[in-house]
């Protein structure tokens, strides 16, 4: 499927499709890929999510147009896979991936890609077929990078916008930004829409990871 889908948007995967694995170099993940057309699987369960069950019964029902409907987690699934879709068009992700996943700016670049997939995976589920129905839940609630994805949708709300209101700036960044300066580029956005100084957006943006006091008091910052 994704070889057939490269053929036909070989925009959305411009390295095509290398390679589809069962499993992959670590545990922490059920999607992944190496961002130049490889890509691993995992069957992971988490609460009410199974990651091969809700991607294949996603699949399925954009094949026969949406019936019945999808469920909230088969709809996840396939913003799951769409977030991997989106690290093969990247053009500034090949340095941050250098880095340990738990360095805070790496770790801002997959926030900023699964914020960006959350936003943009209708016009995917569209491309296969079928229709979101779940994408105010998904925005929200996704299992992908929970906590700062949370709070990231706070900066963004308190600087007085909504997740939609950015989709397509902060898609625009999350494509053809030097991600090793994704915080700062994405400041400047909120900081250009929203008035707010784009230096205490930052000071927020670089605290996905700290502590609740800490991140909380930057937030309140960003107004002050």
């Amino acid at each position: 499927m994704l070889s057939e889908y490269a053929y036909r948007l070989p925009g959305d995967l411009p390295h095509g499709v290398k390679f589809v694995k069962e499993g992959g170099p670590d545990d922490d993940f059920y999607m992944g890929t190496n961002g130049k057309g490889g890509f691993y699987f995992r069957e992971v369960e988490y609460g009410t999510f199974n990651s091969r069950r809700d991607l294949f019964g996603g699949l399925a029902k954009c094949a026969d147009k949406q019936r019945p409907q999808m469920t909230r987690d088969e709809e996840y699934a396939l913003e799951s896979l769409w977030h991997e879709i989106w690290h093969n068009r990247q053009t500034g992700m090949d340095a941050v991936a250098a880095l340990e996943p738990t360095h805070p700016v790496r770790r801002f670049a997959e926030t900023l890609n699964q914020a960006a997939a959350r936003l943009t995976y209708p016009s995917f589920i569209e491309r296969l077929g079928g229709q979101s129905v779940h994408q105010d839940w998904v925005i929200d609630n996704g299992y992908g990078y929970a906590a700062t994805v949370s709070r990231f949708w706070q900066i963004v709300r308190e600087c007085g916008l909504s997740p939609l209101d950015v989709a397509g700036e902060l898609a625009t960044v999350n494509r053809e930004a030097n991600l090793l300066e994704g915080a700062k580029q994405v400041a400047k956005l909120l900081g250009r829409r929203s008035g707010y100084p784009a230096d205490k957006i930052q000071a927020a943006l670089d605290l996905l990871l700290a502590k609740d006091a800490l991140f909380l008091s930057r937030l309140g910052g960003i107004k002050s």
